[in-house]
């Protein structure tokens, strides 16, 4: 009996999906509306590690867009350029913030055309980890 107990408790182990990425909680976060037929949307938010350790974020994706990447705007030679940074990473016990004209969520080919007060979906892969977030989109300005 007690092994079955066992066996049990592993197979509902490994059915769950991924555990959140513990100790990741997100604030304020937002997609901005876009004009209609527009390809590109951006995404915002306050990431706060309560750990001990960084928490790194890998990657992301969502079923309301082809792709999700974490972009960052930097000055070099008096010009502002975007970058594509691989990962993210909060610090222990930190906060990084994902705003306007500086580092933002980069989402490609929506879905749909979506409009203020719809909600879009994001997953973030931590390491370990899947955190869903359910996004409100918010008007630009």
């Amino acid at each position: 009996m007690k092994c079955i107990r066992i066996l049990g408790g592993a197979l509902a182990l490994a059915s769950m999906p991924g555990h959140a990425c513990e100790g990741l909680e997100v604030s304020d976060a937002r997609v901005m509306e876009s004009p209609p037929g527009a390809s590109v949307l951006a995404g915002f938010a306050t990431l706060h590690n309560s750990g001990n350790v960084p928490l790194i974020i890998r990657r992301a994706d969502s079923p309301d867009f082809s792709a999700v990447e974490f972009h960052s705007l930097v000055r070099r030679d008096g010009l502002i350029r975007m970058t594509v940074d691989s990962s993210l990473t909060v610090p222990p016990h930190g906060t990084l913030a994902i705003k306007s004209g500086e580092r933002h969520l980069m989402l490609f080919k929506p879905a749909k055309d979506f409009r203020e007060g719809d909600r879009v979906r994001i997953r973030l892969f931590c390491s370990p980890g899947t955190l869903e977030l359910t996004m409100p989109v918010e008007k630009s300005g």
